[in-house]
């Protein structure tokens, strides 16, 4: 059943009664064309005025409004020709605006919409509007993707770009819901529980003391919508001293790594308490959780090994230490493998690399020999390789490979700056979604003046000669790209 707004237009209704007025005051010998003379209906006119700017479809996020300026002449009323479950159409006559908001994030609606409108006047006028579309924005798809923004330390906060399943880019996306900016240099982001969880190294002060108007040092949002939850300022966690990842178990077992090592937050009563982790520092670079425990790695001289730390108690303990890894001299990074084990690069020299499986439970190692020692131009991050079923991922500066872990193939499968002349560099890393394989990438032309000149690379598994997506210039320095799993 059609949703009907009985819009009668003021200046028609003015211009009636004006004719109407004249009418009465002829001259009795003037002919008025008689009474059986109908008036002429003014002709209809109805258009729609939308932003060149707003692309198609156009995103909203729960429950934003959109409003389109329209120029009625000689409408009656407006009639909605395809409504949709949660999506609201309104006509506001003083403004001269159709105005239309997107479902709340939990409404059973569809995540598109086609607008299409239609105007009626006098004499059976009508005028349709071609299709307006729209697409309801969440956040909690694990086939979407997010790309974390550090941006300039002495001039930007951090932001958030998301990506949908479709490829849809939603740019500043924190920004947009909330009104308010991440802190700066953001450098790493996971998820817990229907939470967002967003560190940042500099919090509302830069690294010279400058400040910046945001929302902290870290930031905890709703994993759905991306509304903040909680925040706390650089001095609320005062005890850090630039962080840089983060895991998470549950509220009162936030675990930060920073400049000193690896602290519990309890975000019950906001206090800190420090890791004991014994002889070895934690590196720069990200956490793996497995089975409510979380691991990081050390390289000490020639000794390497792993750290667990679980929630019982706030000390880590070294596993593994010089076996089954003894004849590694580093471990370049560490991932959760989704089966109980850990994935772990690393090696022995510069000219012999490998990726490795571990058995925690089984303390059992399993490898693969590469032929190179993956290299980014710009790793900040510590997101040295990516992982979908048995494929490893990684870059040797614009060139991307991947390893087939089972057989042990090794292959080449392109490299970004013949696809682009501006990916001059590759920066932090690459991800991988764990849901259907496509490989994330990010490249710039350079550091200084060169940053805002950037690549954001997707690829289907299936092909690397031509990119599924590619986004031009979005990112500002970006920290990696994160899944909301």
């Amino acid at each position: 059943m059609k949703k009907q707004f009985y819009l009668m237009s003021l200046l028609w209704t003015l211009s009636v009664c004006g004719l109407l007025g004249l009418a009465a005051c002829n001259d009795d010998n003037e002919p008025t064309g008689g009474s059986d003379t109908p008036t002429p209906a003014e002709e209809l006119v109805f258009e729609v005025n939308l932003d060149p700017e707003a692309g198609s479809p156009i995103l909203l996020v729960s429950e934003e409004t959109y409003s389109i300026p329209y120029h009625g002449e000689g409408v009656e009323d407006i009639t909605v020709e395809n409504e949709s479950a949660g999506w609201q159409v309104t006509v506001d006559e003083a403004a001269g605006n159709i105005v239309l908001t997107a479902p709340a994030a939990d409404a059973e609606a569809n995540k598109t919409y086609s607008l299409q409108l239609t105007a009626t006047g006098g004499d059976d006028q009508s005028i349709t509007t071609e299709s307006i579309d729209f697409y309801h924005v969440t956040f909690d798809d694990p086939a979407g993707a997010f790309v974390l923004n550090e941006g300039n330390m002495t001039t930007e906060n951090g932001s958030l770009i998301y990506i949908t399943p479709e490829g849809y880019v939603l740019d500043n996306a924190y920004n947009r819901v909330n009104g308010t900016e991440l802190g700066n240099v953001t450098q790493d982001m996971c998820f817990h529980d229907g939470k967002i969880y967003i560190i940042s190294q500099n919090g509302d002060t830069n690294a010279v003391g400058v400040s910046f108007d945001n929302d902290g040092l870290l930031v905890v949002a709703d994993a759905k919508t991306l509304k903040k939850v909680r925040a706390y300022t650089k001095e609320e966690l005062s005890g850090l001293d630039w962080p840089t990842h983060i895991a998470v178990l549950d509220e009162q077992h936030v675990y930060i790594r920073d400049n000193a090592g690896i602290w519990r937050l309890d975000m019950t009563d906001g206090s800190l308490h420090p890791i004991t982790l014994g002889r070895y520092e934690a590196p720069k670079a990200p956490f793996a959780v497995v089975d409510e425990k979380v691991y990081t790695y050390y390289n000490g001289g020639y000794m390497v090994g792993l750290y667990e730390i679980g929630p019982e108690s706030d000390q880590a303990s070294q596993i593994n230490s010089g076996n089954p890894f003894w004849t590694y001299t580093s471990i370049y990074g560490i991932a959760a493998s989704g089966d109980g084990q850990l994935w772990i690069m690393g090696g022995p020299n510069e000219s012999t690399t490998y990726i490795g499986k571990y058995d925690i439970a089984g303390k059992s190692y399993t490898s693969q020999p590469i032929t190179l020692r993956p290299t980014l131009n710009w790793d900040l991050s510590g997101r040295e390789f990516a992982v979908y079923g048995n494929q490893v991922y990684y870059l040797d500066g614009t060139s991307l490979y991947c390893l087939d872990f089972e057989t042990g193939t090794e292959e080449y499968l392109v490299d970004l700056s013949s696809l682009d002349d501006n990916a001059w560099e590759s920066y932090n890393g690459i991800g991988v979604n764990p849901t259907n394989g496509r490989v994330y990438a990010n490249t710039i032309r350079g550091v200084g003046n060169f940053y805002t000149t950037n690549q954001i690379w997707v690829f289907d598994p299936s092909s690397f000669e031509v990119p599924l997506f590619k986004y031009d210039n979005y990112t500002h320095f970006p920290a990696g790209v994160f899944f909301n799993k």
